[in-house]
């Protein structure tokens, strides 16, 4: 042990403020590192099935400046279609988060606390 660490730094960990930080569980992490995975994989399966889909349909043509020769002609498609589908993926992801934390977080104010006043500015007579 070092000359200057505690014991138990879990419980002294501190901002640069100074004040203790409630440490993430590890539950939440491992969920975070599953879906940092996972939504990338969901955006290209998508991408796959609407490229598909897109064959049978026809409801956008793809230009012939995007298709490359090689063993997949349709990859740069496929992976820009990925990335849209996988940020909108993760807009969902976060919109849902919002929601449910607005719903299960206390109050932003306790019993005794004081609602802030609404202060508009000084009125400037000339």
């Amino acid at each position: 042990m070092a000359r200057f660490e505690t014991p138990d730094p879990q419980n002294t960990i501190r901002d640069i403020a100074g004040s203790k930080q409630n440490p993430i569980h590890p539950i939440w992490r491992g969920i975070g590192f599953v879906l940092m995975i996972v939504t990338p994989i969901m955006g290209y399966a998508a991408s796959i099935l609407l490229l598909d889909l897109n064959a049978q349909n026809r409801w956008i043509p793809i230009p012939r400046d995007l298709i490359i020769a090689g063993k997949d002609p349709y990859l740069l498609i496929k992976l820009f279609i990925t990335l849209i589908i996988a940020l909108l993926i993760f807009l969902l992801f976060q919109i849902v988060t919002f929601f449910i934390l607005r719903i299960s977080s206390p109050s932003r104010y306790g019993p005794t606390d004081v609602p802030p006043v609404r202060y508009t500015g000084r009125k400037y007579k000339r």
